[in-house]
């Protein structure tokens, strides 16, 4: 996978005629067919992370239903919501959370 990634050449048509190839310094090409794989592994690492939290209990879901269903967060395709209950300890440590994710990935 890295090889794929790593070592892209391209060249950029200009009046119609194309350039000498270069090398990409770094990033994916536009479109590439391996960005939405490389971003699903990445976001699932914040996923693993409000789950993890929310077992230590550092972290507590937003109540729904006559059940009480706790739920601290939805992922669906790039969009991550939260939902959580209205503590500001509570809040601090997903705010804490994200922003160690932010770090990490640069997302």
């Amino acid at each position: 996978m890295y090889h794929c990634i790593s070592s892209p050449v391209l060249s950029v048509l200009v009046n119609g005629s194309p350039t000498e190839e270069f090398g990409i310094e770094r990033g994916l090409r536009q479109g590439d067919q391996l960005s939405p794989f490389l971003f699903n592994i990445v976001i699932e690492t914040l996923n693993c992370l409000f789950k993890k939290a929310s077992v230590m209990n550092l972290v507590r879901g937003a109540a729904f239903g006559q059940s009480e269903v706790h739920v601290s967060h939805l992922q669906f395709a790039d969009d991550t919501m939260l939902f959580m209950h209205p503590n500001i300890d509570l809040l601090m440590n997903a705010r804490r959370i994200l922003r160690c994710f932010e770090l990490a990935s640069s997302l």
